[in-house]
């Protein structure tokens, strides 16, 4: 991984106002940098504009918070983490980073990156986690789409990061109809629990159908139209 070498451990502040916005092509070299960008990197545009975006990376950035933005981005899909980033003069500024990527009539095109600042308490969490990372002392974590979960058994502890939104909001209803499917079979005679777990099975699917027209699917819609956006076809569905 490149290091960006010296560094003052100095932060630098910016305003809570500011958004950072750059592009870059499918190599990740950068294409466009905004002002704000600018100002708080401390590159000019003729310094920046044509570059690996990593000229920006600090090295107090674990490996694996990259490794994880990369296998993301390359899904199709967004990814969004606090980052520590270098200045031109060695200093350093924290963001929160959402980056996704630009595809155009169904090619990608490049990347996207907006930045907007932090509070000081997600920064001091992330300091604090980054730097297990940076060690080696993460245990049992690793980064999943820009959160930092648990791996192995303990993995379903982070469940509700890491599922699907369709996921999330079908398996409580899958549990539902388990939970009552055993109790009317301990409390009713056979041929009467099948006839009950059938309807409360009619009725969760029912419920389940709505809810996936009404708040998955849409959601879903939501997403793939900012994307849209991003990319520069706001007319896109």
């Amino acid at each position: 991984m490149r290091q960006n070498l010296p560094v003052t451990q100095r932060e630098y502040d910016f305003p809570e106002n500011a958004t950072l916005l750059s592009t870059t092509n499918v190599d990740s070299h950068v294409a466009y940098a905004n002002e704000s960008f600018l100002a708080v990197s401390g590159f000019t545009a003729e310094e920046i504009v044509g570059q690996p975006h990593n000229l920006v990376r600090h090295p107090d950035m674990p490996r694996e918070a990259f490794a994880d933005m990369w296998a993301t981005l390359k899904a199709g899909q967004s990814w969004t983490a606090l980052v520590k980033n270098r200045r031109k003069d060695g200093d350093h500024y924290w963001v929160r980073a959402n980056a996704t990527p630009v595809v155009r009539e169904g090619r990608l095109v490049g990347y996207m990156s907006v930045r907007t600042k932090p509070s000081r308490t997600e920064v001091q969490a992330a300091e604090n986690l980054y730097g297990r990372f940076v060690r080696g002392e993460q245990g049992s974590l690793a980064f999943h789409k820009g959160l930092i979960v648990r791996t192995g058994a303990a993995r379903l502890l982070s469940w509700t990061q890491t599922a699907s939104l369709r996921a999330r909001v079908l398996c409580p209803m899958v549990m539902a109809f388990c939970a009552i499917t055993a109790s009317v079979f301990y409390l009713l005679p056979t041929s009467d629990a099948v006839v009950q777990s059938a309807q409360v099975a009619v009725m969760l699917a029912a419920l389940g159908w709505w809810l996936e027209r009404q708040i998955v699917a849409p959601l879903q819609r939501v997403v793939r139209q900012a994307q849209s956006v991003a990319a520069g076809q706001p007319g896109s569905n």
